[in-house]
């Protein structure tokens, strides 16, 4: 991983906080998941970034299957249903928490190099991964409900990732840095660089643009 601090270079403000969980972000990539190594996080990413610039696919090593997956996600998510996830899940033989932990790596990706697009500022490096194999680290808890893959309690937006603690700790974590943490989230008073109607404001015309649904 990259012990050197992360520099966003834009010719706006960014606030450190910001810096800071989008650097705890890629350094998360590069460590290794409940079904995936490090090694195959960071491939992930690179596929999906390649995918969101109309690159061809970089040489890897999770096979056809995950990086057409990872391709899918990152660019026509919108097209993916309950048999195509049963499907991948089914082929690839690690469980739908593989396809959780996919789309957690894939959507920080995307939303930090939307932010950073966004901004003027170059997309930032991806740091080495780690040697460390995938480690199992699954909530047992998990049942399938209303939504694609098994979720801890009812299916939602904040438990869309739960089959995977640190997947769902890590989408949390960004959450609150590039937009507002959960618990930031109940106060309606909030000012976090904006006043918390203009971050709404902000926040819908983005997903209603991005056809973000739930």
């Amino acid at each position: 991983m990259d012990s050197a601090p992360l520099q966003i270079i834009s010719d706006f403000p960014i606030p450190s906080y910001m810096v800071e969980g989008i650097d705890r972000a890629r350094n998360n990539f590069a460590a290794a998941g409940a079904r995936w190594s490090g090694v195959e996080r960071i491939e992930i990413a690179n596929i999906a970034r390649a995918a969101r610039a109309g690159r061809s696919r970089p040489d890897n090593v999770v096979g056809e299957r995950a990086s057409e997956m990872t391709e899918t996600i990152a660019s026509n998510a919108h097209a993916i249903t309950q048999q195509t996830v049963d499907a991948f899940v089914a082929d690839l033989g690690r469980g739908p928490e593989a396809f959780v932990e996919m789309i957690g790596v894939v959507a920080r990706l995307v939303a930090i190099d939307t932010f950073a697009t966004g901004i003027g500022a170059d997309l930032v490096s991806l740091p080495e991964p780690t040697t460390d194999a995938a480690n199992g680290d699954t909530d047992g808890r998990a049942r399938k409900r209303s939504a694609f893959v098994p979720t801890v309690g009812a299916a939602g937006a904040t438990s869309a990732l739960s089959a995977v603690a640190s997947e769902d700790r890590a989408q949390e974590d960004l959450h609150g840095s590039l937009y507002l943490s959960y618990r930031e989230m109940g106060d309606v008073h909030i000012v976090k660089g904006l006043p918390r109607w203009q971050l709404e404001l902000i926040a819908a015309r983005t997903s209603l643009i991005n056809h973000c649904f739930f």
